[in-house]
């Protein structure tokens, strides 16, 4: 009985477990400050990528409450600079949320593959969102709607 009971709780708590989005893989010592880039060729060739994630920033959030919320989670982990993708719609979260993909290993800026991780769940986003220059920082601008962004975190000391 107690056995069965102990398996029916597990099985309860599993079920509310939910997606993974806790970081795993690669960190190193925090940082005190993480610089943003939006373009590849702005990457110095000896930085590194060693995590490749999704962040789901809710609606109602400003320009500058995206890079307060990715610079604090890429500083926590470690990283120099952080390469930031596409923007769309979120149709699948409306809370704050960083959802991983890896890489197992780090690997050098000059072998990026490109946005090709979590290509599944991208494809079930919404429409573009346009996330550049002009609105990144800026508290003036405000997303209506919850917005889910590429991000890729790089360290660049040797």
């Amino acid at each position: 009985m107690m056995r069965c009971l102990a398996f029916l709780t597990l099985l309860v708590l599993a079920a509310c477990a939910g997606k993974e989005t806790s970081p795993s893989g690669i960190s190193y010592p925090p940082t005190d400050k993480v610089e943003s880039l939006f373009r590849l060729a702005q990457v110095p060739e000896q930085c590194r990528v060693f995590a490749q994630l999704f962040v789901t920033l809710p609606a109602q959030h400003t320009g500058q409450q995206f890079v307060e919320a990715i610079s604090t989670e890429a500083q926590a982990r470690g990283a120099d600079m952080m390469l930031i993708g596409q923007s769309r719609q979120s149709n699948t979260v409306s809370e704050l949320a960083f959802t991983y993909y890896g890489p197992d290993r780090e690997y050098r800026i000059n072998d990026w593959p490109g946005w090709n991780f979590g290509f599944e769940e991208w494809r079930k986003q919404g429409a573009w969102a346009n996330i550049g220059y002009e609105e990144w920082g800026n508290g003036q601008v405000r997303f209506d709607y919850p917005v889910v962004l590429q991000v890729a975190l790089l360290r660049c000391r040797s």
